[in-house]
């Protein structure tokens, strides 16, 4: 079976190494006999097909670099939309998900408009930020989900979190993280998490196989 991957802004966001989860999820997607394609696009490409793709990924950024993603993904909002709405994969992590709201407030008075893809609002000051290892709990995974958080902002807004925060060593203030909708899996946890939560990965393998 081939499996088609987008790998969205590989280059600017990557901050954290996060490219490591799609070295991982290529791999685990051979290993299991599928052929793998992964076609990376960034600011630069001018068209982007999302509804042709199994699996959608993109990573963290500065929030400076999520800005000018945010500016550019916006060309191809219904394109997403509908890959959304047809039940493609998709993984952002970081703040990448952030860009799919309806607003992010920045400060006292500036706001940029969202992709409207869900309905939250990122409040966002870039005075401190709030950091910490974290260990969660997911009711579609048996076991733990743990990561590292690093972040100056809060969303608000989100109905259906994708994970309960059990414990935090650090000055991460959440008792919810990220969202989940359809098969859009969103989290603030940064670097590869594909590699410290194994559970995670199988069931994003499975739900993409199962989607061919």
């Amino acid at each position: 079976m081939k499996i088609n991957v987008l790998y969205l802004y590989y280059d600017i966001m990557n901050l954290y190494g996060e490219n490591g989860n799609i070295r991982i999820m290529e791999r685990m997607l051979q290993r299991a006999g599928n052929e793998v394609e992964i076609s990376r696009k960034t600011i630069a490409d001018k068209e982007i097909d999302f509804e042709s793709y199994d699996f959608i990924y993109c990573g963290a950024g500065t929030e400076n670099s999520r800005d000018v993603c945010l500016c550019h993904l916006k060309g191809f909002s219904e394109s997403l939309k509908k890959a959304y709405e047809k039940g493609t994969v998709m993984l952002f992590t970081g703040n990448s998900y952030e860009m799919l709201g309806k607003e992010i407030r920045i400060g006292e008075d500036r706001v940029l408009e969202g992709l409207g893809l869900f309905d939250f609002t990122v409040f966002e000051q870039r005075r401190n930020r709030y950091t910490g290892d974290v260990t969660m709990k997911c009711t579609l995974l048996d076991g733990d989900f743990i990561g590292y958080i690093n972040k100056c902002s809060e969303v608000q807004g989100i109905s259906n979190h994708l994970f309960e925060i059990e414990s935090v060593v650090g000055t991460v203030k959440d008792t919810k993280e990220g969202i989940h909708e359809k098969n859009f899996f969103g989290t603030q946890v940064i670097g590869p998490i594909t590699a410290k939560n194994p559970l995670f990965t199988e069931l994003l393998l499975k739900l993409i196989t199962e989607g061919k």
